[in-house]
């Protein structure tokens, strides 16, 4: 009988197991979407709704919780939305976020950014013109900001780069590949770039092929490349690209690694 039993729990066990899959639990439409852990309010799904204007989040059974709108100057069309946090640019316990967005110029082929950090509530806490690039950095004296500036109707362009101290600390959930094996870039050289640019990289062993994908800002891929354990860098050729700020990152079918940003130049 006590063999019986097992026999009969095995049994449970694998065909509750076999019947384990993949299944859709939401879709959002017409938006890029992410996932957030905000200190206080906690988990949270946002995405950006580019038509709209606006960072709308949800609550973990997908009901919205909260619309940010956001002003965008005429002409440009939001591309971004970083940082979103409660308590990194400020301490008021608002939802705090940077955002970018952009202006083609389809005549001299170039972009021109502006980004702006704001207060759930729209106050703007920071507006830099023409600003394509920021990253926070961990320092000694607590954590900067930086802002790349850029200006690409003149020649040469001008790069400028602005250094702001930040009262908080970055939350962000953090993805990794299968196994907890990380993919890598290096950073890109010459970065800004005019004509071609080396990007070093690294895949993990159980990652056999990937590819190296590069973006504009608006989500448009532009270039896509198929890398292995063959080499450890790869050369892109940019003399074609209009100027303005791309994203590259290592993708597979199941894996995206972090972004990074590259400015091209004329």
């Amino acid at each position: 009988m006590k063999r019986f039993a097992l026999i009969v729990t095995l049994f449970a066990c694998l065909t509750s197991g076999s019947q384990a899959q993949l299944a859709l639990e939401h879709t959002y439409t017409g938006v890029s979407a992410a996932y957030i852990k905000l200190p206080i309010a906690g988990y949270k799904y946002y995405v950006m709704d580019v038509a709209n204007k606006q960072c709308r989040f949800y609550n973990n059974d997908h009901s919205l919780w909260k619309t940010i709108n956001l002003s965008i100057p005429a002409n440009y069309f939001l591309c971004d939305i970083q940082y979103v946090t409660e308590d990194l640019f400020n301490t008021d316990n608002l939802i705090e976020l940077l955002y970018v967005s952009y202006n083609y110029n389809t005549t001299l082929k170039y972009y021109t950014y502006d980004t702006r950090i704001v207060n759930e509530n729209g106050s703007q806490l920071l507006g830099m013109p023409y600003a394509g690039y920021s990253y926070i950095y961990p320092a000694e004296t607590g954590s900067k900001l930086f802002m790349w500036i850029y200006d690409f109707s003149v020649f040469p362009e001008t790069v400028n780069t602005m250094v702001y101290s930040i009262p908080g600390k970055l939350n962000t959930l953090t993805t990794v590949s299968p196994n907890g094996l990380k993919s890598s870039l290096g950073s890109a050289y010459p970065n800004p770039t005019t004509s071609e640019v080396t990007i070093p990289y690294f895949l993990p062993s159980n990652i056999e092929q990937a590819e190296l994908k590069l973006y504009a800002m608006n989500g448009e891929m532009v270039k896509s490349y198929a890398i292995d354990h063959t080499f450890d860098s790869i050369l892109v050729k940019t003399s074609e690209l209009p100027a303005g700020m791309y994203i590259y990152r290592v993708e597979t079918n199941a894996y995206k690694s972090k972004s990074f940003k590259l400015a091209v130049s004329r």
